[in-house]
């Protein structure tokens, strides 16, 4: 859900400039996690329109981040994608902070197989991820995600689907120069620490982001 603005002077925390940089509301904080070395830093989401981008090369922006804040610096993100940068976002946007994001909608379940994950189109974030592990963490289907995109770009990559009627979920789509990644359900990160093959997605998603 979107979330009330919050005056950028307020906050104070030290941003560690890396080569991806995981945009949080103060929760998970993927820097110095194993596996992540030097390429991660963090940034608080109100400090994000002081931090010099020259050097980051993509961002993860945290499914909890202030949507409204993030609506009202809209061209700065699409000025980093464009010029070649790129964006994973996690969660359910529910504003319109970049175009191409889609419109995220619940779906009406009743049972596992309407939550199930299948992989579509190849892409190297989920290369070697086994959907089931996806579709049941500890035996209980739905923390992936319990909805889908609908009205995606045209152009977009459809790398994951869900449910029994196979609904776009995650999508890779251009915006200029650069690429947007959207992940509508809980963060891809929450994954990294798994003892199965959905702990690839976390490495795999910032070697993504730190391609060109």
């Amino acid at each position: 859900m979107p979330q009330s603005n919050r005056p950028p002077s307020t906050i104070d925390e030290p941003t560690a400039i890396a080569a991806v940089l995981h945009v949080t509301m103060g929760t998970e904080n993927l820097a110095g996690e194993p596996g992540t070395g030097p390429r991660v830093g963090q940034v608080d989401v109100y400090n994000l329109p002081h931090v010099d981008l020259t050097t980051v090369r993509g961002l993860i922006i945290g499914g909890g981040v202030d949507q409204i804040f993030l609506e009202r610096n809209r061209d700065l993100l699409i000025g980093f994608v464009t010029r070649g940068g790129r964006i994973a976002v996690m969660g359910h946007a529910l504003t319109d902070f970049l175009p191409g994001l889609g419109v995220w909608r619940k779906l009406a379940y009743t049972g596992p197989k309407d939550l199930a994950i299948t992989l579509g189109d190849p892409h190297p974030v989920w290369d070697g991820v086994d959907p089931a592990d996806l579709s049941s963490r500890k035996g209980v289907t739905g923390f992936y995600a319990r909805g889908y995109v609908d009205k995606i770009p045209d152009d977009a990559i459809v790398t994951t689907r869900i449910g029994r009627h196979a609904l776009p979920l995650d999508f890779v789509y251009p915006l200029g120069d650069g690429q947007v990644l959207v992940h509508g359900g809980n963060d891809l990160t929450g994954w990294k620490n798994d003892p199965n093959t959905s702990a690839r997605m976390t490495p795999q998603l910032i070697d993504w982001l730190t391609q060109r």
